[in-house]
């Protein structure tokens, strides 16, 4: 299971209290190594979508980031 931390909240919570919704642009960029990003809700905190980057085979969290920060949040992926 994943733990997930909301960046518009801060609040730390099972993958169950959030919700997928789906590849973060049409053409599901997944990047070398694995990495795939995604649409996350909050619905144990704020209720704010955000966009989440992790690796498709080991489920690890690489960064997660709101719309607004969208720039910054490439830093992060190689």
């Amino acid at each position: 299971m994943l733990l997930i931390t909301c960046p518009a909240c801060s609040i730390t919570a099972d993958e169950t209290e959030f919700a997928c919704g789906g590849p973060y642009s049409p053409e599901n960029r997944i990047y070398g190594r694995g990495l795939m990003q995604e649409w996350w809700l909050c619905e144990a905190g704020c209720g704010t979508w955000f966009g989440m980057t992790r690796h498709a085979g080991n489920q690890r969290i690489v960064a997660t980031w709101l719309t607004s920060d969208e720039t910054s949040m490439r830093e992060d992926v190689p």
